[in-house]
């Protein structure tokens, strides 16, 4: 690889979409100025064949152009202010298509009620963002959540997204009623309630569990937090039957907490 490749700047480039092979091809070129892709593939040590592959890829996402000089194709690299610009002409595209999709979210909703009225409806989540996809799923709830959860098996799964969440719940004004089985954790968590906007009740350790369900609206959402993989079923007398079973439980919890 040319000895002035900057190479500290390869992680910037691949959290924007490059690999690690485009990236170095970009700075290379970068580095070295506008050249032909022979000199190129010598310079960042990359085989001349993938070097031509790696040179397309970089043309289509607009991090490199070329032209030609007496028959000999040069490439050049664009840029980081050119990179920069078409990152956010990309974002306000995205930003103009979250909006006009939010704008129809009700007229979806419509759609599916008058073709799917009284069906059930399910979807499997598998792995970590499964999971997170459900949680993030219940931040549109109307209603209260209620929650049978396992405090030590939420924080093992991913921890550091717990703390965002809470805070976007509170700021959507989502009140949770949460049973907890008895440990350090829980009651830790139990401590947070007032400013997390939750009543948690502690039930005796030995009904632990290694599952997290919610519900809330018409849906009910079951996460099995050591297999990673989540079923949410909007289904409003499926809600209403498990809402009632909750109750029942909460109800009993009490006299753990007194």
């Amino acid at each position: 690889m040319y000895s002035s490749t900057p190479l500290h700047l390869i992680p910037t480039l691949e959290e924007i979409g490059l690999n690690a092979k485009e990236a170095t091809v970009y700075l290379t070129l970068f580095s070295i100025g506008a050249n032909s892709a022979g000199t190129l593939a010598k310079k960042s040590k990359i085989n001349r064949c993938t070097c031509y592959t790696i040179l397309d890829r970089l043309m289509q996402k607009g991090f490199i152009q070329e032209y030609i000089k007496n028959n000999v194709t040069y490439y050049v690299a664009a840029p980081p202010k050119h990179i920069l610009n078409q990152l956010k002409n990309k974002q306000c595209e995205l930003a103009d298509k979250i909006n006009k999709l939010s704008s129809s979210i009700t007229q979806f909703e419509s759609a599916k009620e008058k073709e799917y009225s009284g069906k059930p409806r399910v979807v499997f989540y598998e792995g970590e963002e499964g999971v997170k996809n459900i949680m993030e799923d219940t931040l549109t709830s109307s209603t209260v959540i209620r929650a049978y959860a396992s405090m030590t098996e939420l924080n093992a799964l991913f921890p550091d997204y717990w703390k965002t969440y809470y805070k976007r719940r509170v700021k959507k004004g989502i009140f949770v009623n949460s049973i907890y089985p008895m440990n350090e954790m829980s009651f830790l968590h139990k401590q947070r309630d007032k400013e997390e906007m939750r009543e948690s009740r502690l039930i005796p350790e030995e009904f632990d569990f290694h599952l997290d369900i919610l519900i809330y609206d018409d849906k009910v959402a079951i996460t099995s937090l050591r297999a990673k993989f989540g079923v949410l079923i909007e289904n409003k007398e499926m809600a209403e039957s498990q809402r009632k079973i909750f109750d029942l439980m909460w109800a009993d919890a009490i006299k753990y907490n007194s």
